[in-house]
């Protein structure tokens, strides 16, 4: 993880309350916000008790300029070191499209899904459990 600045202390993250974690197209990363700001970038990010956030105005407003916006991100708390969570083969793949669909959704069946208790964000899409 690497933080947008270390010497600032109001981006610092407080790792007692929850982040908003998004794909930035950008820098090809995650980015972990909290408080309004952005306060790292990620090439993985592990979150648990997360909640999986869709911005209704902003998906349509990609469907109507058919160009991506930040609308869609997951919100958890990043867990200490001693926090394993379940083996990543345990865990199902994850999809957003706003084009397709309203929600995040399982890539099996294209079931919603709005909450998970484990989400890892990495190089290739989401898992969770």
């Amino acid at each position: 993880m690497k933080m947008t600045k270390p010497t600032d202390p109001r981006y610092r993250i407080d790792f007692s309350r929850s982040v908003y974690v998004y794909r930035n197209l950008h820098k090809a990363c995650w980015s972990i916000k909290q408080d309004g700001l952005v306060k790292a970038h990620a090439g993985t990010v592990r979150l648990s008790d997360c909640e999986f956030r869709v911005g209704e105005k902003g998906r349509l407003r990609v469907i109507k300029e058919k160009k991506k916006n930040v609308h869609a991100g997951v919100v958890g708390f990043i867990p200490n070191d001693s926090f394993a969570g379940p083996s990543l083969q345990a865990c199902d793949s994850i999809t957003y499209n706003p084009y397709k669909y309203k929600t995040f959704v399982y890539k099996k069946d294209e079931a919603p899904i709005h909450k998970a208790q484990f989400v890892y964000l990495g190089e290739k899409g989401l898992l969770a459990k």
